[in-house]
């Protein structure tokens, strides 16, 4: 054989490795499914990936991750880390992700562009901030004209609360510049007088308070009360084929909210406490806390899921405890009515707008159907110390 073939043959084979690599480790095409017995009936256990960015308000994704890992009772769903929302957009456009947590208005603009997804739950309430420098004059927004504020993506709920405010203030659009900014690096944005102001979802507001260099301007909470930021979506082929998966994670995804905003003193299956005779892998430490919200802390923080450190999460779940909520998370039309009211001002569905002719609205990008059915029975065990 001549060295050309040679050659050619050998890139072959290694794109051929690289291309099987990639379907194993990061799209799971030849993971093992669990084998499990229940009432002497041997099955496959369901296995599902489930999109998320490392923020707060995807905080009920990993915990689902958890439970499900450790119950035989439920499908597993696996917590799938991204660092951008175009990166996890491309996957679910690429058919190798069927359900994710991702913006309220940019879940709208992919199902009106034609991606089939449907909004099935809300991710959270609240849990947004806008942070400033701590040494900088600034009070109010009326402070922030002429001034840049970095945003975490043109279609977020984020962007909208601006305008609210720009509306509030007799802003027009030339009082303030909006940065589309990766949120995991406004912290050091800010920092480095990159803009004046930033709006994102937690971790990354307290991150800046923690370090030191920034102030919270104003909680989501106390100026757009029950702000919804992310919600959860399924694509519309998964609904098809496995209607009763996606009532599944819905059903987890709810009792996991439910549990970090009232749950008791018990302790999450894996967790144990420092000193304690205990079995778990994960190990809480003294003076730490063992309320639900401190469980899923420590259970977020681990490298799997977050990769963060555990008193950054503790700081944004306590500081104050309504930061953030993941109760209420049902579907309700009148949430998304302003919403896609300002998502149509500012020209979101400008590649095909809704009119008359062409309507769209709740129905076309939202299912509840599967919120009536019901929520897990959670592997809660003993009692924990708050």
């Amino acid at each position: 054989m001549t060295q050309p073939g040679k050659l050619v043959i050998a890139c072959f084979a290694f794109l051929a490795t690289v291309t099987l690599l990639h379907a194993h480790v990061n799209l799971g095409m030849f993971e093992r499914a669990d084998v499990v017995s229940v009432d002497g009936q041997t099955s496959v256990r369901k296995s599902l990936r489930v999109g998320h960015l490392p923020v707060t308000c995807h905080l009920t994704c990993p915990v689902t991750s958890w439970v499900s890992k450790h119950s035989e009772q439920h499908s597993e769903f696996v917590s799938w880390r991204y660092t951008s929302w175009p990166a996890m957009t491309e996957d679910i456009d690429a058919g190798n992700l069927d359900a994710a947590f991702i913006l309220a208005p940019l879940a709208m603009v992919m199902q009106r562009q034609g991606t089939p997804v449907k909004i099935v739950h809300l991710g959270h309430r609240d849990g947004t901030a806008i942070v400033v420098r701590e040494d900088s004059p600034y009070q109010s927004f009326e402070d922030l004209r002429g001034k840049r504020i970095a945003i975490p993506h043109r279609y977020s709920n984020q962007r909208i609360l601006v305008e609210k405010l720009k509306d509030e203030y007799r802003f027009t659009n030339a009082d303030i510049t909006m940065i589309d900014y990766p949120p995991p690096e406004m912290p050091a944005g800010l920092k480095s007088g990159q803009f004046e102001a930033y709006i994102v979802g937690e971790p990354f507001a307290a991150k800046a308070e923690m370090d030191g260099f920034g102030r919270v301007l104003y909680f989501t909470k106390d100026i757009w009360p029950d702000f919804i930021s992310c919600v959860l979506v399924v694509t519309e082929r998964l609904i098809e084929r496995d209607p009763e998966l996606v009532a599944e994670l819905v059903q987890g995804i709810s009792a996991s909210g439910k549990w970090i905003d009232e749950g008791d003193g018990r302790l999450m299956a894996g967790l144990r406490e420092e000193d304690s005779d205990q079995v778990g892998e994960v190990t809480i430490p003294k003076d730490f806390g063992s309320s639900p919200r401190m469980q899923a802390a420590m259970i977020a923080a681990r490298q799997e899921y977050y990769n963060q450190d555990p008193e950054l999460l503790k700081f944004v779940l306590t500081r104050p405890i309504d930061r953030v909520r993941y109760t209420q998370l049902n579907l309700a039309k009148d949430d998304f009515k302003e919403i896609q009211q300002y998502a149509e001002q500012l020209g979101f569905f400008s590649f095909r707008p809704v009119t008359a002719d062409d309507p769209f609205g709740f129905e076309d990008y939202c299912d509840p159907s599967f919120e009536q059915s019901g929520m897990w029975t959670l592997p809660v065990g003993q009692e924990g110390q708050d």
